[in-house]
């Protein structure tokens, strides 16, 4: 397995974190991230232009953390009752 059970709660909690940052404020966090080569500026310039769909997709980040966070907790109590 590539990650461990604390590296799934802790992909978990960014997942979260970011997914509610992005949906928060969406153009101010997109531009947090606007740093580095021309082409991954103009991939984020497309998302801050777009601030419904960023934080549609901050909603589905946060979403998909929550079910992993879920899975997580539910693979231990089937582990314990073993």
């Amino acid at each position: 397995m590539l990650f461990g059970q604390r590296g799934l709660e802790t992909l978990a909690m960014l997942m979260i974190g970011d997914g509610l940052l992005a949906l928060a404020s969406p153009r101010r966090h997109v531009s947090v991230w606007r740093r580095g080569p021309e082409p991954w500026r103009r991939f984020l310039d497309y998302f801050g232009e777009r601030p419904a769909l960023t934080a549609g997709l901050g909603l589905a980040e946060t979403v998909a953390g929550f079910w992993l966070a879920r899975r997580q907790t539910q693979q231990r109590q089937i582990e314990e009752q073993a």
